[in-house]
Order: C-alpha cells, then sequence, then structure tokens
C-alpha cells in the first residue's frame, strides 16, 4: 500500500474519531431545577453551579418574533451553514482590512453556542478549534436543537442564564409573548452582559437596547413607527427575586409538578411565620395540608422563620413525641373490638397499670366521664385503660400497618407500652398526616401523594367506617382555642391537640372540611417550653388554617384571604391567669415538685397558702409538704390576683387498674 494511502486511511480514522467524541463536556446540560404547584405556577427555582440560574427552553415556548430577531441580527445564514460560514469570515476579514482595526466578527450561533460550553481564550489558535468544533456540533446536532441550547446557556448578566430566566428574572414574565422593546433588550443584554446590568447600568442597557432596535428596522423586521414607540418604553431596572416559596418543601418534592396548591402554600407559610414572629422567645413551628379524598399534599411548610435556630429543618419528617394525637386511634380500636363505644362510662381516677403510673395533664380527675368526654378533653387515665385493652404491640403494629413506623420500643417490664397513649413513642407530622387522612376517608389508611398523577398506595383498614365518622364527630365537640368561639363554622372543625413531655413539642391535628391539618410548634432542639401546650400553641394554628375549609363567606365561597378570618379579641383585662394547677386540680404527691405556670403581662408573684414561691433557672417550683388541700395565689404588679384551689393525693390512694376496662 502506498505512503499516500495510508496517510489518507489514517486521516479518515482519524476524522471519524473525532466526530464521535462527545460533543459537550459532561454535565454540560445542568439546569436549574423548577418545582411548580398542581396548576403550573412556579414555586422555586434552584441554582447550578456558582449559583446561576439556568431555565432550560424550547422554541415553542419562545416569541417567534424573538428568535426571528436574534437569527437575524447573530447569524443571518444559520439556516444555511454547517456551522461556519465563509461568506460571513471573508466579508469581517474585508471590513476589519478595510479599517484597519477589528470592527466585526464571524462568529455563527453555532460558534458561540461552543464557547458556553466550553470557553476559552479569544486567540487565533482558539478559534480555529473553535470553528472545527462547531461543525462537529452542527453535524451532531439540529439547527432547534443548537437554538434552544444557545438560548439556555448564553449570559443575561449577574447570575442568569438564558432567555427564560432573563425573561422571568428581568421582566417578570415568560418569554411566550415579549413586546418590541424587551425583544430588543433580550438581544442586546448579552453583548455585554455586565456593562449593561438593567440593574446597575440603565442607562448602557436602553443604549444598547435602542441599538438593537435601529438595526430591527434596518433588516426590516420592524417599522420606524414601531422602533420609535418602543424607544419610549422604560427599561427594567429591578431584578426580581427567584421564586422560592419554600425551599424545604422543594428538597422534599425536587423539581417538576407537585401536588401543592401555591395559594395554600403562600398562606401557610405566612400564617406560621406571623406566628413565630410573634413570640416572646425564639421558637419555630410547621404544618402541613392534606387533601383527604385524593391525599394529595396541598401545603408543606417545614419551618416557620428560617432564622431562628433549627430554622433550615424541615420539622414535618423529623421524629417527635405525638402526645395525646394518638388517642383517637386507641379508642376507634376499642370501638371496633366492641370493648366499648363513645358513650360507655370510664373511670378517670388516679391509676396503676402495673409499674406504670399515668397522670391527667393538669393531674385533676373527673370519676365517672363517658368515653366521648375524655377524649373531647385528653383525659389521660381513660386512654391508658384503653390502650391496656387493645394491647401496646397490636395498636403499635396497627400504626405501622397504616403507614406510621412509631420510633419507640415496647420494654419488657409490664405496662411500659402503655406509654404510647400518651406520646411514649415517635412519630413525624407526616407520619400524623397519613391517620388524620385516614380518619376524614372512612378509616382507610394510604401513603400520601406529592405528584400529580400518583399510583394509589395500598390501602389499609385501620377502622371501620362507622368508627371513623363517630371519632370524627367527637373532635367536633372539643373545646375550641380561646378567640374562635363565635367564628362560623368552627363546629366542623374535628381536631385533637397534644403536647409532648417538658412541653418540648406541641401539636395540633384535625379535619375540616375536605382537608387533614398538621400543626407542630416548638424548638428543633426539643428544649422544653414550660406551659405551652398543644391547645395554647397549636390549636389556633390550625383554626387559622382551617376556618376557609368550613367558613364560608357572603357569596357561599371558601373565604381565602385569613385577614377575613381576623380572630375576636378578648375584651377583658382580668390579670394574671393560673394555667397550671387550675382550680380543682389533684396533684400526686412525690418528690419531683410542681412547675406553676402563669399567663401575665405583667411580673407576677406566687404564692401557695400564703407562702411564697422559690423560683429554679426561672421557674416557679413548689414543693408540697404533705398530702392535702392547698390554695395557689398569684398576684400582678398592679395588685390584680388569681386564686387556683387544690388538692395533693397520697400515692396509697391510688387505685390499681382492674383486669377488665370498665
Amino acid at each position: 500500500m502506498r505512503l499516500r494511502h495510508k496517510f489518507l486511511i489514517g486521516a479518515v480514522m482519524l476524522g471519524t474519531g473525532w466526530l464521535c467524541l462527545p460533543v459537550l463536556p459532561d454535565g454540560a446540560d445542568t439546569v436549574s431545577a423548577v418545582m411548580q404547584d398542581r396548576h403550573g405556577e412556579v414555586l422555586h427555582i434552584s441554582t447550578v453551579e456558582d449559583g446561576r440560574v439556568r431555565l432550560p427552553i424550547k422554541l415553542d415556548v419562545v416569541d417567534p418574533a424573538f428568535v426571528e430577531a436574534l437569527v437575524a441580527m447573530e447569524d443571518g445564514r444559520f439556516r444555511q451553514h454547517v456551522g461556519v460560514d465563509p461568506l460571513a469570515i471573508g466579508r469581517a476579514v474585508r471590513s476589519n482590512a478595510n479599517a484597519g482595526r477589528i470592527v466585526s466578527g464571524a462568529s455563527t450561533l453555532t460558534q458561540q453556542l461552543g464557547r458556553q460550553y466550553m470557553p476559552r481564550p479569544r486567540t487565533l489558535p482558539t478559534k480555529i478549534v473553535e470553528a472545527f468544533e462547531a461543525v462537529r456540533l452542527d453535524l451532531r446536532m439540529s439547527k432547534d436543537e443548537q437554538l434552544e441550547r444557545y438560548l439556555t446557556r448564553v449570559s443575561y448578566g449577574s447570575n442568569i442564564e438564558g432567555v427564560a430566566a432573563a425573561s422571568h428574572l428581568w421582566l417578570g414574565k415568560s418569554p411566550r409573548y415579549l413586546t418590541t422593546d424587551e425583544i430588543a433588550l433580550l438581544l442586546a443584554l448579552p453583548q455585554s452582559p455586565e456593562a449593561r446590568r438593567p440593574d446597575r447600568n440603565p442607562v448602557a442597557a436602553k443604549a444598547g437596547r435602542d441599538r438593537i432596535l435601529d438595526r430591527m428596522a434596518e433588516e426590516s423586521l420592524i417599522t420606524e413607527a414601531e422602533a420609535a414607540q418602543a424607544r419610549r418604553q422604560p427599561v427594567p431596572t429591578l431584578k426580581r427575586r427567584l421564586p422560592d416559596r419554600d425551599l424545604l418543601a422543594f428538597e422534599t418534592f425536587g423539581g417538576g409538578s407537585t401536588t401543592l396548591d401555591a395559594r395554600e402554600q403562600t398562606r401557610v407559610a405566612r400564617l406560621l411565620s406571623d406566628w413565630t414572629a410573634d413570640q416572646p422567645v425564639p421558637v419555630n413551628a410547621a404544618a402541613m395540608v392534606v387533601h383527604v379524598p385524593t391525599r394529595e399534599v396541598r401545603a408543606l411548610v417545614g419551618t416557620g422563620a428560617r432564622d431562628h435556630a433549627g430554622g433550615w429543618i424541615d420539622m414535618t419528617d423529623r421524629v417527635r413525641s405525638p402526645g395525646s394525637t394518638l388517642k383517637p386511634f386507641i379508642y376507634a380500636l376499642a370501638q371496633d373490638d366492641g370493648t366499648l363505644d363513645l358513650e360507655s362510662e370510664v373511670r378517670d381516677a388516679p391509676t396503676r397499670f402495673g409499674s406504670y403510673r399515668p397522670e391527667n395533664f393538669t393531674r385533676r380527675y373527673h370519676g365517672r366521664v363517658t368515653v366521648r368526654e375524655a377524649l373531647q378533653h385528653s383525659l389521660n387515665v381513660p386512654a391508658v385503660a384503653a390502650l391496656h385493652q387493645v394491647g401496646a404491640d397490636r395498636f403499635r403494629a396497627a400504626l405501622a400497618a397504616a403507614g406510621p413506623q412509631a420510633r419507640g420500643r415496647v420494654g419488657d417490664r409490664e405496662g411500659e407500652g402503655l406509654a404510647l397513649a400518651l406520646g411514649g413513642t415517635g412519630l413525624s407530622a407526616r407520619d400524623l398526616a397519613v391517620l388524620y387522612t385516614a380518619l376524614g376517608h372512612g378509616g382507610e389508611a394510604a401513603p400520601l401523594k406529592f405528584r400529580p398523577g400518583a399510583p394509589d398506595g395500598e390501602d389499609y383498614r385501620l377502622m371501620s367506617e362507622d368508627t371513623a365518622q363517630a371519632i370524627k364527630a367527637a373532635l367536633s365537640g372539643a373545646p375550641v382555642p380561646k378567640g374562635f368561639a363565635n367564628m362560623p363554622g368552627v363546629g366542623r372543625v374535628a381536631y385533637k391537640t397534644g403536647t409532648s413531655y417538658g412541653f418540648r413539642d406541641s401539636w395540633a391535628a384535625g379535619l375540616a372540611g375536605d382537608h387533614a391539618v398538621i400543626v407542630w410548634t416548638g424548638r428543633p432542639d426539643g428544649a422544653p417550653r414550660p406551659g405551652r401546650t398543644g391547645r395554647a400553641s397549636a390549636a389556633p394554628i390550625l383554626f387559622d388554617i382551617a376556618m376557609p375549609f368550613v367558613a364560608p363567606d357572603r357569596t357561599g365561597h371558601t373565604a381565602k384571604a385569613p385577614d377575613a378570618l381576623r380572630r375576636v379579641a378578648d375584651q377583658t383585662d382580668a390579670g394574671p391567669v393560673i394555667l397550671f394547677p387550675s382550680h380543682g386540680t389533684e396533684l400526686l404527691h412525690d418528690d419531683r415538685g410542681v412547675s406553676i405556670s402563669v399567663d401575665s403581662d405583667d411580673p407576677v408573684a406566687l404564692f401557695v397558702s400564703g407562702e411564697p414561691v422559690r423560683r429554679e433557672a426561672g421557674l416557679a417550683v413548689w414543693m408540697p409538704s404533705s398530702p392535702g388541700f392547698y390554695r395557689v395565689s398569684a398576684v400582678d404588679a398592679r395588685g390584680r390576683s388569681t386564686n387556683a384551689d387544690i388538692r395533693v393525693v397520697a400515692r396509697d390512694q391510688l387505685v390499681d387498674a382492674p383486669p377488665q376496662f370498665r
């Protein structure tokens, strides 16, 4: 074989191998993820490398007039050449030679696309390399694909890349429909992205835009009259913020379509933000809203205050003690077993269950009560007795079958698992959302949905439909939070509160219309908040969220604005209020002491039967000397006082739990 034949074969093989190399570097197509609500509204846009915003674009969502002007301005023979335009190169050489300096370039849109992916110094050797790469790009991509990639990567100043991001952040709109002045601005900015930034150099931006308008008129893309009218339009001077309704929700959902509702997501986030801002000490909150018929999550707000400690943590997905929020499901299993129903009478009194001795939250006991009353007033002893009959292991297994995995464990000692009734396990807000959605769905539990059209998960019959309706009706009769008694639709909110040991977690969970609502308040680090119960902290937020779902306005439509649901302000100023121990409370005499909690706007002095109460680390702690009757008194700085008469019960007055629940 002759040498020249070998050389030709080698050249062909080398050229073929070069053409087969990857046309773009790894990661070249990375774009910002866009999270949208169920209607397509943008909720969040992420950033890519170096914090850049780069949105993908398709030609069918870009104004055709913009694409036509781009090709005419930048590369008139784009549809005819093969990545490099020899005619444009010859024209540029002649123009530069006649002027004695560089006055014209010959880069095609394809060559500019290559530079976007692989920037190099602007030298003659690199221009030759770019020319060869442009040919390779043209051989591997259609013209429309080249335009789409170009319009995705081209710089528009600041951290903005691509016409979609530029249109949203500079113009506040989609690039689908653009005015003449907007088209000219979006053509001018990439020519000098930083020098013409509208927010920093509006004069330069306008001058660049007007020069493009002149050229568009010269190319007969627009008339002189249209150009003159467009020049009179001001350029935008504000770079809009990225949509970021909830970064934590984005971490859960990621990009693409979600089941979230932008209006509900914004409303719930604002309610939590307002609540956290009103608190006297840093605290946080989280909430979820689920559409019960479809099990779709409509709102998921993992934090109320990002600037508070732990504000970057999505508290809807963190395991915490659920307090008393599981009580409705204990009674539901007991009713399905036939052990009791909501009208059954049970005994609320100090009781032992093996080594376990539960106490009511207020340490007050009511004797004979119905199960309905025990549930509505969240009495602890009857709930533990019901769980004693259902069986802690069986209840935990029922929760797991429904979806939530209780993160506690039943010990070896008799009765230890009964603490499940009072929050002695770990669940997340999402777990509770599954359970309360099941309660509203006729007792059938299934996984929540985060994506439209997600397949239905496997159902689990947690309780019968009749029992679900009965429990829901009982929860509708629970005492409403302070300030909501006169609100329309209040009686249609079926809810339960919960407070974990040490006041670390405050919960409210319930059903309103076709929606399940879960609210958590507390500190992400689990620090105690003395006196802050689920009823005082979380329930008002739940009702604020729930009211639009149950309270029609005068036109018969559901109210949307939270301002239409302002709570009734308290008209009285009666001085300090003793939150715990309240009047009539019975306390067990032991060595733990009693932490006295008072609600007052003024400094308060505390006394028990005339003796001042000492304070430990800011807390008022009283140590009863013996069983008996006592009076707790609170006196504020203006001389107003409140009294609560209580009783301290000796341990030998405790009653052993009967073998069968009565």
